[in-house]
């Protein structure tokens, strides 16, 4: 059985075979002969003599229209496409948005040219440098395209840019890998049309409208076009210019042909602008006579400029009063250099805050590190004692210099330019970037176009500029790196210690930043703005020495400021004649930084003790500005005296902040969220006469009052003080030092009463010490200092400042 399916098997393939070798016979040709590709528009708009889809034969379509094609090979792939567009005579043409076409011939096929011609558009070819222009021999380029579709404006105006209806064809064919063209290109006609644009003409900052302008500004362009469906894309904008007399008339000679926005003497960046100077062309010129730079009486010509778009149909706009601009050039006009003291801060191991809210708009731009687990953030510089702007050094210091201009930022109750100190201090407003001049406060339409910058006396150094490049020399020899508005750095620098080097150890370094403005005129501030600051080596706990009193102390009535500052001299007498005490009264503070700190971390390290007073209990004092740099001092092993009244509680519990602001408060011996306690109705309540010493090598202190007169009249009055603070003992860390020695139920004036007396005296503490985490010292009593007795038989604040000094010294 097997044997004979094998043999009806044998049969058939012979069969088979015979059938096809017969069928062949007579036959021709290479059997491997590559078959040409084939081509449709696949678009529905236009028409074809094969594909007439009423009415678009007779139909006008808007210019711009978007065609598709699809093409097939039956033996291969495609692997390019070309077309062109062919005006009503079969003339090829270029069109606006493919400009260029192979009208020689030189890139097309020879079997393209001699079946179909030339004029097919040309393209850059992939990895092509499209800087080259596609009309230049070097360009690497082709008619063949991988697109599958063009978007085609075609024509719709006369030569004069006039909206006529025009016909134009479409053609397209496909080429396979095996260099076979479509043998007939894929088609359609188009009846189109355009509507007419609008031109309207101003500067980048706005339209003068008759004003005056410096000698620099950018014509800005905008057009308004009605076509339906399409995007409103110009082609390009001309101008000219002339001059107006007095009475509106064009001076004879003055008025320019027109100049396009694409042309080459265009120096802006874009195709609706165009940079007017008295070195472009064309050129502007001052409209006033001029003498040392500046206008002399009214202007003796108005410059007028004309604008006119074109769009992509090449139908040009009629110029009306939307598209002229008409100004008085004017000499003298200069910009104005800031410097923002808000943007300027340094960041290094000795000067920063660990406390800023990320939810915070202004932190949230502020540069931060993460150092010990902790976020540190920049913070602007300390100004010291002598006025300068001081931080103390580390080798990972990066300070930022951010710079502007006048009229850069406006506050946000409106446009307001003459309000010179708030643009400058606040650059966190409405940024409207408008260039006002120096002198007047004028917006002259300029605009801001490069940064001149020096540091310590040269050329600020910035390798991607390099001076020999982008230097800039004055005539008396001072030379300035001059940055392009544009460049990486923008308006701001950050120097680091390889601009900043280590300071010496005798004395601060010294540092100077200058920058100035540069504008369209090519004139510079003439009054560049400079940032001089000093950097301090830090300063380590053992090489400190002196001590250093704070008075925060203002003036008012019923207090005796100088008693105070006396009581504070006699305390520290002892340690007066061997070592070194320095005095400075916080409410007469002078130079204050921008976040008004009268307190600098450079100031403070140099002693190895700070006593800060406030001991005038109707001012609760400026310790929330100033807590920053004593903050720095106690976290770099500081030692703080610290003397207050019952409003410490109010001082302390905005400087936590609810918890977020916690070092500082920290370090004084209190809990994130601070409870400090208080006498109610301190006034009647003044029933403290002692502090009681809690430990050993203090002594007493007792109240001044009557004899001698106590420093404030309360005490004299009541026999006794209310307005002081006390600590529960859940409520600081740290050791009693000295608890509430209260007035007895006897006394003849104000006596307390038993309750009061039994809940208070030798109960309460009323100042504490402790040691911090980096082995500082804090002494924080809720009582002022200067209201004790200095000596008496009971030891007196004397005998307690030198046994303080004893623990820290």
């Amino acid at each position: 059985m097997q044997v004979k399916s094998v043999k009806h098997l044998f049969i058939s393939v012979i069969t088979i075979s015979m059938i096809l070798l017969i069928s062949g016979c007579g036959k021709s040709g290479n059997r491997f002969a590559n078959r040409p590709p084939t081509i449709e528009i696949t678009s529905f708009e236009g028409w074809n003599d094969t594909n007439v889809i009423a009415p678009n034969d007779t139909m006008t379509f808007i210019f711009q229209q978007r065609i598709y094609w699809h093409a097939t090979d039956p033996d291969g792939i495609i692997s390019g496409f070309a077309f062109r567009i062919l005006d009503e005579n079969g003339n090829p043409i270029s069109t606006r948005g493919y400009d260029y076409i192979d009208s020689t011939g030189v890139l097309t096929p020879e079997n393209l040219v001699t079946t179909l011609g030339t004029g097919w558009v040309i393209h850059y070819m992939p990895g092509a440098d499209q800087n080259i222009p596609l009309d230049n021999p070097q360009a690497r380029r082709s008619i063949w395209t991988s697109q599958k579709y063009a978007v085609i404006n075609f024509p719709a105006a006369d030569a004069q840019g006039n909206p006529i209806v025009k016909f134009s064809k479409f053609e397209v064919v496909a080429i396979d890998n095996r260099g076979d063209i479509t043998s007939e290109p894929a088609w359609r006609d188009f009846r189109t049309r355009s509507d007419r644009p609008k031109c309207t003409a101003s500067t980048t900052k706005g339209n003068p409208n008759g004003k005056d302008v410096g000698s620099g500004l950018k014509l800005s362009f905008s057009m308004k076009d009605t076509d339906p469906y399409i995007t409103s894309v110009p082609y390009k904008y001309e101008f000219k210019l002339m001059k107006l007399n007095p009475q509106g008339a064009v001076v004879p000679g003055t008025e320019t042909e027109w100049f396009s926005t694409t042309g080459e003497s265009n120096r802006a960046d874009k195709i609706n602008e165009y940079l007017l100077t008295k070195y472009t062309q064309p050129a502007i010129t001052y409209d006033y006579v001029e003498e040392n730079g500046q206008p002399v009486g009214l202007p003796v010509t108005k410059t007028r400029i004309i604008s006119r778009v074109m769009d992509m149909a090449g139908v040009l706009s009629i110029p009306d009063s939307s598209s002229v601009l008409a100004f008085y050039v004017c000499p003298g006009f200069r910009p104005h250099t800031f410097i923002y003291p808000t943007k300027t801060y340094a960041l290094t191991n000795y000067h920063f805050e660990d406390y800023g809210d990320d939810n915070s708009e202004e932190i949230k731009v502020i540069p931060k590190i993460i150092s010990e687990g902790t976020t540190h953030f920049a913070i602007p510089l300390f100004k010291d004692m002598q006025g300068n702007n001081t931080a103390v050094y580390s080798s990972n210091i990066k300070l930022w210099i951010r710079w502007g201009w006048w009229g850069e930022y406006v506050n946000s109750e409106g446009v307001s330019y003459g309000d010179t100190s708030n643009l400058a201090q606040i650059p966190y407003n409405k940024k409207v970037d408008v260039l006002l001049d120096s002198r007047t406060g004028k917006n002259y339409f300029s605009e801001v176009t490069a940064f001149d910058i020096r540091l310590d006396g040269q050329p600020y150094n910035y390798p991607p500029y390099p001076f020999s490049q982008y230097g800039f020399t004055d005539n008396d020899g001072t030379k300035w790196l001059r940055l392009p508005v544009n460049s990486p750095l923008g308006q701001t620098v950050v120097l680091t210690s390889s601009q900043l080097p280590l300071p010496p150890a005798t004395e601060p370094g010294e540092h100077k930043f200058e920058v100035r403005i540069v504008d369209l005129q090519d004139e510079y501030d003439p009054t560049p703005v400079s940032f001089t600051f000093f950097l301090h080596r830090y300063i380590e706990p053992a090489n400190r020495s002196g001590i250093l009193v704070i008075d925060d102390d203002v003036t008012s009535n019923g207090i005796d400021n100088e008693k105070i500052t006396d009581q504070y001299t006699s305390m520290l007498s002892d340690y007066d004649i061997t070592g070194t005490v320095d005095y400075y009264t916080r409410s007469n503070a002078s130079f204050v930084d921008i976040r008004s700190r009268a307190l600098a971390f450079s100031d403070l390290q140099k002693y190895k003790l700070v006593i800060y007073h406030n001991d005038n209990f109707l001012s609760s004092g400026n310790l929330l500005k100033d807590f920053d740099g004593l903050s720095l001092y106690l976290m770099r092993g500081g030692n703080l005296v610290m003397s207050h009244t019952h409003l410490l509680v109010q001082q302390i519990s905005e400087i936590a902040k609810g918890g977020t602001r916690k070092t500082f408060v920290n370090n004084l011996g209190f809990s994130s969220i601070p409870q400090i306690s208080f006498i109610y109705d301190n006034m009647n309540k003044a029933f403290f006469q002692k502090a009681i010493h809690a430990q050993s090598g203090y002594s007493d202190m007792n109240l001044q009052y009557d004899d001698p007169a106590a420093v404030a009249r309360i005490c004299d009055l009541r026999d006794g003080l209310g307005s002081l603070s006390y600590f529960e003992n859940s409520n600081f860390s740290g050791e009693v030092l000295f608890k509430f020695g209260c007035k007895p139920v006897t006394a003849t004036v104000c006596p307390p009463s038993a309750a009061f007396y039994n809940e208070y005296n030798d109960q309460k503490t009323v100042a504490f010490r402790r040691t911090t985490s980096s082995n500082g010292k804090v002494y924080v009593f809720g009582f002022p200092l200067s209201y004790m007795k200095v000596g008496d038989e009971s030891g007196g604040s004397r005998q307690v400042m030198n046994k303080i000094i004893s623990e820290v010294m």
